[in-house]
C-alpha cells in the first residue's frame, strides 16, 4: 500500500444550528461549511494588500519548522520579520515560513470587528482567535490540539489541504506517549516502519477563500499549504466537563511530566524511547475503522 485510506470531508452550502449539532457536533464528524462566515466583512476586506497598507511595520514571529517539536515551547522563536516583508515572501513564491498561534488581534484589535461568532455552537473561546499564515509548500506535521477545543478554520486567501484522523485512531498513528504528536510523515507515509497506519481511515479536504472546516475536539490534523495564504481559527470548548478535565491532564503531562523526563534522560534518548513505546502499542491493536 502506498497511500493512506482517506475519504472526502462532507461539504454543505448552508447549515443551521440544529443540523450542525445533530449531524456533525454530536457525532464528532468534520464538515466544510460554505456559509459559516457569510456575514463577515473580513471576507471582502482582508487581503495581503490590506494588511500591508495598514500594518506593514508590525513585527511578527515566523517559523521554518513544520511543527518544531512536541514540547511546550514549540511556539517560541527568535525569528521575526516586518509583516509587509513576510507577506511579500509568501505571496510571490514558495516558502517554508509560517506564522501561527500569534494573537494578531492583541496588536490590531480593530480586526475583531471584521468577524463574529456564528450561533451554531456554544462556549466559543472569544479571547483566543488566531490567524495562521503560510507560504506555498509549507506544512504542519500531524498532531492534535492540546486543549481539545473544537476548531473552525476559515480560509481567506490561497488553498490548503487538510488531512484529519479521529481521536480513536491515535495509537494507529503511533502517538508518542505524553504528547500530542507522532513521527509519522503524512505526506510520505512509511508503511514498512508503521504497518498499522495502513489500517487507519481518515478524511481529507482542500479549503479555499470563504470556506470553513469544522474540526471536532481531539482530531489529528496535517495541513499543507497548496498556495500561500492565511486563515482565521475560532475555537470552542467541548460541552463535556470530563473532556475539559482530560485536556488539563494532557497539558500537565506535556508541560510537566514530558519536560521533566526530557531533562533527566536527554531529548534524543527520551524521543527514541517514546518512538519504541508507540510502535509496541500499535503492534497490539485491533483493526481500526471510522
Amino acid at each position: 500500500m502506498s497511500e493512506l485510506r482517506l475519504k472526502a470531508v462532507e461539504i454543505v452550502e448552508k447549515i443551521d444550528r440544529k443540523t450542525f449539532q445533530e449531524e456533525f457536533l454530536k457525532l464528532g464528524k468534520p464538515v466544510v461549511m460554505k456559509d459559516y462566515s457569510k456575514d463577515w466583512s473580513a471576507r471582502e476586506k482582508w487581503s495581503f494588500d490590506y494588511f500591508k497598507s495598514t500594518h506593514a511595520d508590525l513585527m511578527v514571529p515566523v517559523y521554518k519548522e513544520a511543527f518544531a517539536n512536541s514540547g511546550t515551547r514549540y511556539t517560541s522563536t527568535d525569528n521575526k520579520m516586518r509583516f509587509a516583508d513576510y507577506l511579500d515572501e509568501i505571496a510571490t513564491k514558495p516558502s517554508q515560513l509560517r506564522m501561527f498561534l500569534f494573537n494578531i488581534f492583541k496588536h490590531i484589535p480593530d480586526l475583531c470587528h471584521d468577524f463574529n461568532y456564528p450561533d451554531i455552537i456554544d462556549r466559543y473561546l472569544t479571547k483566543y482567535p488566531f490567524m495562521f499564515f503560510g507560504g506555498a509548500t509549507s506544512w504542519v506535521d500531524v498532531h492534535y490540539d492540546l486543549d481539545l477545543s473544537h476548531v473552525f478554520i476559515t480560509q481567506f486567501h490561497g488553498k490548503k489541504r487538510i488531512v484529519l484522523f479521529p481521536p480513536k485512531c491515535s495509537a494507529y498513528l503511533y502517538q508518542h506517549p505524553l504528547t500530542v504528536s507522532c513521527n509519522v510523515d503524512i505526506a510520505h507515509p512509511d508503511f514498512e516502519r508503521y504497518p498499522r497506519l495502513a489500517e487507519t481511515e481518515g478524511y481529507e479536504c482542500t479549503i479555499s477563500n470563504g470556506e470553513t472546516l469544522f474540526m471536532p475536539s481531539g482530531y489529528w490534523h496535517y495541513i499543507y499549504y497548496v498556495e500561500g495564504g492565511f486563515a482565521l481559527s475560532l475555537r470552542a470548548r467541548p460541552d463535556s466537563v470530563l473532556r475539559r478535565m482530560h485536556s488539563l491532564v494532557k497539558i500537565f503531562n506535556l508541560a510537566v511530566v514530558d519536560q521533566n523526563i526530557t531533562r533527566v534522560l536527554g531529548a534524543k534518548r527520551w524521543y527514541e524511547m517514546k518512538e519504541k513505546i508507540a510502535i509496541r502499542r500499535a503492534q497490539r491493536l485491533p483493526t481500526c475503522a471510522i
